[in-house]
């Protein structure tokens, strides 16, 4: 065998050993596709043998159409939540058209009090002056008044006075009348004398000094007249004589008396009764 035999061989031999190491390298990597592609669920041990290929799938077709379906229900709710925030959109630019309108108004308002506050302003000084002109006046109406009480006073003191000497007068002029009436009686015997209807009433309001009475010119009450005021009792004799009032003023069914002084014996209250005579 010459050298190129030799050669030949070698080759063959060297080619051979590396065929046999594909081989057992292809041998040590073969896979199953059939067993990766449809291994089941429960045949299945991961990582090393995860379950096949197939089941993996429709693994990921489920979870596809429950995102599908999320997506869709998220979408629905992106679309409601658009639509309210639409309607709130509206409402709030409903609102801010209100709120302009009223700031509108106010602010109009606002201008028409400040006006109203200026002419206010302007009638409250013109009162401040005018009521500094009529405080004056009162200070000089009140020193004229108690000139005029002071003077009131005398008067009433001059009045009491005088009542006194009239109802001495009146004393006086009584006891005149009688002597006349016995006179009269003892010169004319056969004429029959008949004493005077009693006029009886009631007070209609009375205080310290003056009274109104149910009586006028229409009862026969006349003025300067004076009349008994007395309180009824539960008899005619438990009767109680308070006072005599004299006529001063008289109209057709009222008159207004003053009240005597020394003939008053308590305060004369509305509803006592007053009359001509007292028996």
């Amino acid at each position: 065998m010459n050298l190129f035999g030799k050669i030949l061989v070698a080759l063959n031999l060297v080619m051979a050993l590396v065929f046999m190491g594909f081989a057992i390298a292809v041998y040590s990597t073969h896979t199953n596709w059939r067993d990766v592609v449809q291994r089941k669920p429960e045949d299945a041990a991961p990582p090393l043998k995860p379950k096949g290929l197939v089941y993996q799938v429709e693994d990921l077709l489920t979870k596809n159409d429950a995102l599908l379906k999320q997506i869709e229900a998220l979408k629905s709710e992106v679309s409601q939540e658009k639509k309210l925030r639409d309607g709130r959109l509206a409402l709030l630019e409903t609102e801010k058209e209100k709120l302009k309108k009223d700031v509108e108004t106010k602010t109009a308002e606002i201008q028409a009090i400040t006006e109203d506050k200026s002419k206010t302003t302007a009638a409250i000084e013109a009162l401040t002056t005018e009521v500094g002109k009529k405080s004056m006046e009162l200070e000089a109406l009140s020193a004229d008044l108690e000139a005029k009480k002071g003077q009131a006073e005398d008067l009433h003191d001059q009045v009491v006075i005088k009542t006194g000497q009239l109802a001495e007068l009146g004393a006086t002029l009584a006891k005149l009348q009688q002597q006349v009436k016995d006179l009269v009686a003892k010169t004319t015997p056969s004429v029959s004398t008949v004493a005077a209807p009693k006029i009886d009433g009631y007070v209609r309001a009375a205080n310290k000094d003056m009274v109104e009475i149910s009586l006028g010119s229409d009862d026969g009450v006349a003025r300067g007249q004076q009349m008994f005021v007395y309180r009824p009792g539960t008899t005619a004799a438990a009767a109680k004589l308070i006072g005599r009032i004299e006529i001063l003023q008289t109209t057709a069914d009222v008159s207004v008396g003053k009240v005597i002084p020394e003939y008053s014996k308590g305060l004369i209250e509305k509803d006592d009764r007053v009359a001509t005579r007292f028996n």
